[in-house]
């Protein structure tokens, strides 16, 4: 019987030792979803640098904001032939903020490639969810530094935003 009682001896250690150096602390700390931006579609630009362009731009949109003001995900935003800004920027979605207003910025770090023949170049920009909705209620801007290039009304597709 004692035999047997030594021979668990190593184990019972090993788990006591795995359970004792466990992250708990950490875990404490961890940065937790506090929500989600979800769309995609067709927007119409009726402000910023391109206002009285006329220009129709595809968009999509997935973002998961986290406690400590990261994010992660993927905005999409193709200015379409016809305007006279015509690209695609997009980027993965590093970090979040919200305004004293309510809508919420965020910035991502990717490439715009300007239609047509462009070579994709860096940038760094923010989206701003003016309002979350539907064609003629849901908007955005696109931001880059200090310079609003686009304020956008959707005229198709949704943009959807869940926050705890």
């Amino acid at each position: 019987m004692i035999k047997k009682l030594l021979s668990l001896v190593p184990a019972v250690s090993l788990a006591v030792a795995m359970l004792a150096s466990h992250p708990v602390a950490a875990a404490a700390n961890a940065a937790t979803v506090v929500g989600t931006i979800n769309g995609g579609g067709t927007a119409f630009m009726t402000g910023g640098v391109a206002a009285g362009m006329k220009g129709i731009s595809s968009f999509g949109i997935h973002a998961t904001l986290y406690s400590d003001g990261t994010a992660s995900g993927h905005l999409d935003c193709v200015d379409q032939m016809g305007d006279s800004l015509p690209g695609n920027i997009f980027g993965a979605v590093t970090n979040w903020s919200r305004n004293a207003d309510g809508t919420i910025n965020l910035q991502a770090t990717g490439k715009f490639v300007a239609i047509p023949g462009g070579h994709p170049g860096p940038v760094t920009f923010t989206l701003t969810i003016t309002r979350p909705g539907g064609p003629g209620v849901g908007g955005w801007t696109l931001s880059v530094g200090d310079t609003t290039f686009c304020v956008e009304l959707l005229v198709s597709g949704q943009i959807v935003e869940r926050l705890n």
